[in-house]
């Protein structure tokens, strides 16, 4: 078990390491198919907090502290909202609602869109408007594990990829340790679950620093639409279509 779980962490976490997000859409959807959903979310929010660490190091230098750590703080209240919804909803009903946010997300992902060439003032605006962004999509990730839909499409239309990637490991750091703290207080992280991330983390570190390496050699759009078609099969299966 540990040599599959190394080695989907190397592809998942080496999108994270491109993009700053993305794991969680990988590991989730291919560990549900084996686990149950209450085992799979709290696995990936303490391995997503392990990997933080070091992308918050490498995305230093982008980092804005009057954004980035507000966002931060919103990601994380969605996150321990939604731990809440996850322990009251069906597990059929769950991986559902994972299959169908994952294809919106598919779909999404293959639209074009123009990165913008600079961040928006941080005006109270904008900062409302993020912080309305990061709450929703923390909750859904929160329930679900994966799939924070309001993020992926607000901050790719007006955040340049570098400003783009500081926020998203910026607010998953802080989110990620709130959620853990959040699965351990509910009873889903079990030292089972804690042992396999520790486990897993050969294959993080090594995703992580495959992915740094690629950020700047690929174009935004083709990481967005191999993203988005590798999702959809997998979205569909865990809707049952197949």
């Amino acid at each position: 078990m540990a040599l599959g779980l190394n080695l989907l962490a190397v592809f998942a976490f080496a999108v994270k390491g491109l993009a700053g997000f993305g794991p969680a859409l990988f590991l989730v959807p291919a560990l549900s198919l084996f686990w149950p959903l209450r085992q799979v979310v709290p696995y990936t929010a303490f391995l997503l907090f392990l990997a933080n660490l070091p992308m918050l190091w490498l995305v230093r230098r982008g980092l804005e502290p009057r954004r980035d750590l507000p966002a931060a703080a919103a990601y994380a209240l969605g996150l321990v909202l939604g731990t809440r919804l996850l322990l009251a909803l069906p597990e059929a009903r769950l991986k559902f609602a994972l299959g169908v946010v994952l294809l919106v997300f598919s779909l999404w992902g293959l639209v074009w869109l123009p990165a913008p060439a600079a961040a928006p003032p941080l005006d109270a605006a904008e900062l409302a408007r993020l912080l309305a962004v990061m709450v929703s999509g923390g909750i859904i990730v929160g329930t679900l594990g994966a799939g924070a839909l309001p993020l992926f499409v607000y901050l790719p239309l007006r955040y340049p990829p570098a400003a783009m990637r500081a926020l998203f490991t910026s607010a998953f750091g802080l989110g990620t340790l709130a959620w853990t703290l959040a699965n351990w207080q509910a009873g889903l992280l079990t030292g089972e679950l804690v042992r396999l991330a520790l486990l897993s983390l050969p294959g993080t570190l090594a995703g992580l620093w495959l992915g740094a390496r690629l950020f700047e050699r690929l174009p935004q759009r083709g990481q967005m639409r191999a993203v988005a078609l590798l999702l959809v099969p997998v979205a569909l299966r865990l809707m049952g279509v197949f």
